[in-house]
């Protein structure tokens, strides 16, 4: 009797109109967030596909507890149990709400966002997630790193893409037979034709070290900072084939070596 009492045609109407109930709400959860991500929100796209994520959820949660509410089901007992369990849960993954807590002040502040080219800690890479628990960013070698927020939180960041200029150095060794004036001369005329070097502020040129074998000079100057990378190989070509166009050598490590001649002592007989 009990179990037809269950199974009454009023409970599973019950029942059904429950589980559309939770399919409605959950496709309206998917249509919100596309329109979300599809939306010309003037906000960094981690911000954008966060919210998305989470509205949808609380879209699905709400559907869920309207279903509930068809069955009769009593809330405030599960509300309690909910809370009860999420104190359980939250006193063991402490690690993860710190990662949660950790993301959503990272999305905030806007430390990093998608496409950057950043380093953090040693690892250097472009951006291509923030979500609220990890990091993901693809390294310049190919792999791709994934970062809990709380370690990103932790560590410094180095965000190449925020400044518009970013100044490089290049070393130059030459010889100590070369006329150091007349390669500086040289190395500055190179970044003069150059037109991604900027001329504010100007390019500096120093003797750096006297080295063992060269004289080094420090190239310094600023360039764009998403031209820096192929700025840098071009200017470091273009400055040893004018140097060698000048006669200036660019030597290559030396060593003097004295070797000391053992000095013969013949004896003589008596």
């Amino acid at each position: 009797m009990v179990f037809e009492k269950l199974f009454t045609f009023e409970f599973l109407t019950r029942i059904a109109i429950a589980l559309i109930t939770i399919f409605v709400f959950y496709y309206i959860g998917k249509i919100i967030e596309s329109q979300i991500k599809k939306s010309r929100i003037e906000a960094p796209p981690e911000i954008i596909y966060n919210i998305a994520r989470v509205t949808r959820v609380v879209v699905i949660v709400i559907g869920i507890l309207v279903a509930l509410s068809i069955l009769e089901v009593n809330l405030s007992g599960i509300l309690v149990a909910a809370g009860f369990a999420g104190l359980v849960v939250g006193l063991a993954a402490q690690q993860t709400l710190g990662q949660l807590f950790a993301g959503i002040a990272l999305i905030l502040e806007g430390r990093i966002k998608i496409g950057d080219s950043v380093k953090i800690g040693n690892d250097w890479g472009i951006v291509e997630y923030v979500g609220l628990l990890s990091t993901r960013i693809r390294l310049w070698s190919g792999e791709v790193l994934t970062i809990p927020n709380s370690n990103v939180m932790n560590s410094n960041i180095y965000n190449y893409s925020v400044s518009i200029a970013r100044r490089a150095e290049v070393s130059v060794g030459i010889s100590y037979n070369s006329d150091i004036s007349k390669a500086i001369q040289v190395i500055r005329r190179v970044l003069d034709e150059k037109e991604l070097v900027l001329a504010v502020p100007p390019p500096t040129i120093i003797v750096d070290n006297l080295g063992d074998s060269a004289v080094v000079l420090k190239v310094l100057y600023w360039t764009p900072s998403q031209e820096y990378w192929s700025v840098r190989r071009e200017i470091i070509r273009e400055i040893k084939e004018a140097l060698e166009r000048e006669g200036i050598e660019i030597p290559f490590p030396q060593r003097v070596l004295w070797v000391k001649t053992p000095v013969k002592i013949e004896s003589s007989n008596t």
